[in-house]
């Protein structure tokens, strides 16, 4: 009939409501879980991001403070813990700090790790590793019983890692071997003074401005003809182009090995200027001799010379070593007549660094650079 109503049609319509409202309810809290957990997740993931920049930036700056003695493992120690100068040591959006770090040292880049305090001989310990470490306070994973905080961790290795050549960050100059046969420094003596520019021909004479004091007592012999010290890295043989070379390395440096056969840069040239520029450059211009200068620390480098050491009589490269300006008992230039003298600091060499090298190896080159991380 017609006219007849069907009662169950509004039970049916209010089941289905129900139902509706049942998988609404349970899909929205599906959903909210999801969005919860994908934002703890990406507060994780920029959390690690900032703990990775930490760990990398402290490991490099740890492993520039490395120079073979116990007091470079202090100082490494410190500043990989602390952060390097003038980065905050924070975390977390950059609420927090960096608490939990753990340092290690080691004379191989890829193991046998040990803190600062089993160190015993520090001498080859190059490469040191940071772990950072932070509680990350969680929200939505909270809320569904999955924790209330998550540790997050950051790794880095660092350090003086060999290099075979000598381009960028080497001056363009090249102290001749006071003895080629020496095994232990070349004849150099640390302390004494050796030319970068020799004096003309007529001017080498010694107990003059004309002689360094470390060439006269080793009896190195000087140079022949216009062959005056400076070299050719790849910025010519022009004046414009060893300034820019001393001063800022704005050439394309050519790759120079041990072995090689120099390119030496003829007759006079006017390297006083530049090197007083790069001198002018360091954030330590008190300090006269590199003992007081390495005590000090104040330094950012820019006083160190990292630069090929030649045979005299062949002009091949048999290692690199470091050299210091001095400010006494001389200086480091006097005027075009004289020679540019230099404090030999160390047969070996770190590119960039303010400190002497770590490792022991003769002649050896080193770049500071990260080898690995993550976590």
């Amino acid at each position: 009939m017609h006219g007849t109503k069907n009662p169950a049609k509004p039970r049916r319509d209010r089941r289905r409501k129900g139902f509706s409202l049942l998988t609404t309810t349970v899909c929205l809290v599906v959903l909210v879980g999801m969005v919860g957990l994908g934002l703890d997740l990406g507060r994780m993931y920029i959390a690690k991001n900032e703990l990775q920049a930490f760990a990398d930036a402290a490991a490099l700056a740890a492993a520039f403070e490395l120079d073979g003695t116990a007091q470079g493992i202090i100082r490494a120690n410190h500043v990989a813990t602390a952060g390097p100068a003038g980065t905050p040591n924070r975390w977390h959006y950059a609420t927090q700090n960096v608490g939990n770090v753990q340092v290690d040292f080691s004379t191989i880049s890829t193991g046998n790790w040990v803190p600062a305090s089993s160190v015993g001989v520090a001498a080859d310990y190059r490469f040191v590793r940071v772990v950072a470490a932070g509680n990350l306070p969680l929200t939505f994973m909270r809320a569904l019983d999955l924790g209330s905080q998550r540790t997050v961790r950051a790794v880095a290795f660092a350090g003086q890692g060999k290099t075979e050549s000598c381009g960028a960050g080497c001056a363009p100059f090249s102290p001749d071997a006071p003895n080629v046969a020496n095994n232990l420094t070349w004849g150099f003596t640390p302390g004494q003074l050796y030319a970068l520019k020799w004096a003309p021909p007529g001017q080498r004479r010694e107990g003059t401005l004309g002689m360094c004091q470390g060439d006269e007592l080793a009896g190195t012999p000087k140079p022949h003809g216009s062959d005056r010290g400076y070299i050719d890295l790849g910025q010519g043989t022009g004046d414009s182009g060893l300034h820019e070379a001393i001063v800022n390395q704005a050439f394309a440096p050519e790759v120079l090995r041990v072995g090689d056969v120099i390119d030496v840069v003829p007759g006079n040239k006017d390297v006083a200027p530049a090197l007083n520029i790069r001198f002018a450059q360091d954030t330590d211009q008190m300090s006269a001799t590199w003992t007081a200068y390495n005590a000090r620390g104040a330094g950012n480098g820019r006083r160190l010379l990292e630069v090929p050491i030649n045979d005299p009589a062949t002009n091949q490269v048999i290692g690199f070593a470091t050299f210091f300006m001095q400010t006494s008992p001389r200086p480091v230039c006097g005027d075009g007549n004289d020679a540019c003298c230099a404090e030999f600091v160390a047969p070996r060499a770190v590119i960039s660094s303010a400190r002497a090298p770590a490792g022991t190896e003769l002649g050896a080159l080193y770049r500071v650079r990260l080898f690995g991380g993550g976590l």
